[in-house]
């Protein structure tokens, strides 16, 4: 299973429950992305810029697409083409956390580890951007502005799980 959404979605939490719920394993692709690369998200952009991180993301989807396990990734995914081609086509459920942008922004206001949360406009760009894009992948829509639990029952319910 594969956790698509935009920042403050909630992707890692929810892949980490379901994992326990489950009994799977939960797999961070920006973890994957680091593993593969050898060295630090920020370091990979610093010398490689997006487009040498989005390919190495691409290449942790593919890997990571075998593996029994749920699969949380980063909000850009959808932004590479090589990965959304991917995510059209793979077999794995994907499945979109949404939730509005003022509950995305209100959880992800702050968090120093994103350096773009501090142009909320810049933030809202992305997120328009990005919100059809996750409902062309996505076989199923989640409400993420719920709590977790909630959501985690509620991709359980989903009757390919």
């Amino acid at each position: 299973m594969i956790l698509i959404g935009f920042m403050g979605s909630g992707k890692t939490t929810i892949a980490s429950g379901l994992g326990e719920r489950m009994n799977m394993q939960a797999i961070d692709l920006d973890e994957e992305v680091v593993k593969l690369a050898g060295k630090e998200i920020p370091r990979i952009f610093e010398e490689e810029g997006e487009a040498g991180f989005r390919q190495k993301e691409f290449e942790a989807l593919a890997r990571t697409s075998s593996i029994k396990g749920i699969v949380a990734t980063g909000g850009g995914v959808v932004t590479y083409d090589r990965s959304y081609d991917f995510l059209k086509i793979t077999e794995q459920p994907v499945i979109y956390l949404h939730a509005d942008f003022e509950t995305l922004y209100n959880r992800i206001e702050g968090d120093e580890n994103r350096p773009l949360v501090k142009r909320k406009d810049q933030v809202r760009a992305l997120y328009d951007r990005r919100l059809v894009l996750y409902r062309q992948v996505a076989d199923h829509e989640i409400d993420a502005s719920l709590p977790v639990e909630e959501v985690i029952s509620g991709i359980l319910k989903i009757k390919w799980c």
